[in-house]
């Protein structure tokens, strides 16, 4: 695996102060791993921010690598979805982008994202 890929989820709790998601980043990066989101959850974690946390908020995202939906995940995005039916496009093209570059995701999402599926990593949840 060639690092992490975070989804909104775990990026929010971050934020929000929350322990075990700041536990698992300082996780990845002690063990020298690469923090990776998907340019989808990027824009989600932008869109939520206040005017006045914007800046802070950019400025913990520009610490992330970024995976640009290309259409080697588009249509992995898109099998996804064929395959699982209730699995939306935004968590479809997060989990293509896991998979697509060989990385894990981490995740407390386990509706979308089964623990027991390779390639996940639930750290905790909520």
């Amino acid at each position: 695996m060639s690092g992490f890929v975070f989804d909104t989820g775990v990026v929010v709790d971050f934020l929000a102060g929350h322990a075990p998601a700041r536990s698992e980043f300082n996780r990845v990066l002690s063990q020298g791993g690469r923090p990776w989101v998907s340019r989808l959850t990027w824009i989600e974690i932008l869109s939520r921010a206040t005017l006045d946390s914007l800046r802070e908020v950019e400025d913990f995202m520009a610490g992330f690598s970024i995976d640009e939906i290309d259409e080697e995940i588009a249509s992995r995005a898109a099998s996804l979805r064929r395959e699982r039916t209730g699995l939306g496009l935004l968590n479809a093209t997060v989990l293509a982008t896991a998979l697509s570059r060989g990385r894990v995701l981490v995740t407390r999402n386990t509706t979308d994202f089964p623990s027991q599926m390779p390639g996940i990593r639930v750290p905790y949840t909520r």
